[in-house]
């Protein structure tokens, strides 16, 4: 291990001096660092004993890697040195899956979560905090009322609130509340009015209106496409309010260790945010948008998808939906729910939300330009339907459909996985749903076999997949050290162990938010690892995730976050780790 390190921290070019020094030729001194970091638990995601003391930085790369004594001669008379204390230092942390967009834009929303996010248990308490919400922001008597992030199923009615509920907060003021899925919402009844669903209104292609007692009435709650039609209703931003949201959601993206952020499903009105933004060069932490299929794009092939960062930005590829959410129910299962929603026949199975030949289409659309997809897969039926389709897109083409990401793989079969290999379909598990949403899928959604196998990371470890795993923020908060602690403890909000045999070491667990969350978005050369000719994205925990228990894994702090050397976040309670005399 002591050589693989040593020739590690030689880094770049090194072997080329020590030839000189072995034929007599005098060999240069070392390029000098910015920084250097010493005394710390260095964990390079490399091997699981690939560990160091020390990393010296230059010019926001990764300059070399090695011994305290060894990166001391990296450093200058200008050089910043960093004593870490013993504290613990890994790749900057990679959202493999989430909206920043959508983080950002509801910075003025009501916070609607329940615990440990925020406060919400029952349908008073949502309404209180409405009433709070609209007193703290002084919004007008007729102004939009938004809030995000209630959980029916984290409620101790565990249901959605009617519009009568809401009526009950305001008659005049329209009020949006998203559900934390983002799959589904509630409107009160002026707000239905305003969209004209309130009595009688079709259901919209992928989308169902509730219905009251009388199956005309809309109830409230809306699921899917049948959001937009409220949603189109909704006051925009400006330009200004977006770049500065946009400032506000990094910052709360570097606090938990992100260094390199997603923008999951975006829609031209984003990418003009997000373009804005890196023009103002006020992105400070790089951002991979991912185009949404069904939003209204006038030329898509006149997009640079694929291209390198310009000023922090750019477009991954192309995001496709195929389903819904498990929690929300309206994911698309090959068996039913264990309790089909109110009013649902009890076979109800959730649904699809594009139809194979669509699918196929986008599918050689990509493949075409070269372009990289994304897939909103939850359900074993719609996994089961991407699967079919890119076999049948394969057998038309000289070159098969590469690195195919498929964004939750929440309901996946062991012959599934195994078929995914075949394919490279590489699965981005929201392993979050444990925590958040395991005993609800155990109770309601899926019952307790399936629910043991929601997010199979072990399985997919053995099959040789390279899985990652996400938050999907804004639905649960980007914190990568809960979801990290649930890769590995795999416990539910009541401490129910779900899923023992799918649980994974803390190396495995920080690999799948460092490495593999590199490589599938074609980014391993440049981050992933702390490796010499990298880029110096890098994060300081308070302890090492790998020698803690596992229930202490969600307790580690992130005391510092580095963006191509730069020091973007550092904990309130940080000690001065600046010390020249190092």
């Amino acid at each position: 291990m002591m050589r693989a390190l040593h020739m590690t921290w030689l880094g770049m070019g090194a072997l080329a001096l020590a030839s000189m020094a072995q034929a007599g030729t005098p060999a240069p001194p070392p390029a000098l660092a910015d920084t250097v970091y010493l005394n710390g638990t260095i964990r390079t995601m490399e091997a699981p004993d690939a560990v160091a003391q020390a990393v010296a930085v230059r010019q926001g790369k990764i300059l070399a890697v090695g011994s305290n004594q060894a990166m001391r001669a990296y450093a200058g008379p200008h050089t910043l040195r960093v004593n870490l204390h013993g504290r613990t230092m890994l790749p900057g942390f990679i959202d493999a899956h989430g909206h920043i967009s959508g983080v950002a834009a509801q910075v003025d929303f009501a916070n609607l979560s329940s615990p440990p996010v925020s406060g919400v248990t029952d349908i008073a308490s949502l309404q209180q905090a409405l009433r709070d919400h609209i007193r703290n922001k002084d919004i007008a008597p007729d102004g939009w009322v938004q809030g995000w992030g209630y959980d029916d199923a984290t409620l101790a009615e565990h249901r959605h609130p009617t519009r009568q509920e809401l009526d009950a907060v305001s008659t005049d003021r329209p009020i949006l509340l998203f559900h934390t899925s983002g799959h589904l919402a509630v409107a009160n009844s002026k707000a239905l009015e305003m969209a004209h669903l309130l009595n009688g209104a079709p259901n919209p292609p992928n989308g169902v209106i509730r219905r009251d007692a009388d199956g005309k009435t809309a109830s409230g709650v809306l699921e899917e496409a049948a959001v937009f039609a409220i949603g189109a209703l909704l006051p925009r931003p400006t330009l200004d309010q977006r770049v500065s949201a946009l400032d506000k959601a990094q910052h709360v993206y570097s606090s938990y260790g992100i260094t390199t952020a997603q923008d999951g499903a975006i829609s031209p009105a984003d990418y003009a945010a997000l373009q804005e933004a890196a023009r103002r060069k006020a992105l400070f932490i790089d951002i991979g948008a991912l185009l949404f299929f069904r939003a209204p794009w006038q030329n898509l092939e006149a997009l640079p998808i694929g291209a390198d960062y310009q000023d922090h930005l750019r477009i991954l590829g192309l995001k496709l939906m195929l389903d819904g959410s498990p929690q929300g129910r309206t994911a698309w299962l090959s068996q039913p729910y264990h309790h089909a929603p109110e009013g649902l026949p009890v076979d109800y199975h959730g649904y699809a939300q594009v139809k194979d030949d669509e699918l196929r289409g986008w599918l050689n659309r990509a493949a075409d330009h070269d372009w990289q997809v994304f897939v909103h897969v939850n359900g074993d039926q719609a996994m089961q339907q991407l699967i079919d389709q890119i076999a049948a897109v394969d057998a038309t083409r000289a070159k098969p459909v590469e690195r195919t990401i498929a964004i939750h793989s929440q309901v996946v079969t062991p012959g599934q996985l195994e078929r995914m290999k075949a394919l490279d379909i590489q699965p981005s598990f929201f392993v979050a749903h444990t925590f958040y949403w395991g005993d609800w899928h155990r109770q309601v959604t899926l019952g307790e076999p399936r629910a043991e196998r929601i997010s199979p990371l072990a399985e997919a470890l053995t099959v040789g997949l390279t899985p990652s795993t996400h938050n999907d923020a804004p639905v649960v908060p980007p914190d990568i050290m809960r979801l990290v602690w649930s890769s590995v403890a795999r416990k539910t909000r009541t401490g129910f162990v779900l899923g023992q045999q799918e649980r994974v070491s803390a190396y495995d667990a920080l690999l799948m938010v460092t490495r593999n969350a590199a490589w599938q978005i074609h980014e391993e050369i440049r981050k992933g690892t702390i490796t010499p000719g990298k880029d110096a994205d890098l994060v300081v925990l308070d302890r090492d995730p790998v020698k803690v228990k596992p229930d202490s894994v969600q307790t580690i702090h992130i005391m510092q976050t580095i963006k191509n050397g730069r020091l973007i976040f550092k904990a309130q309670w940080e000690t001065a780790p600046f010390s020249p005399s190092l």
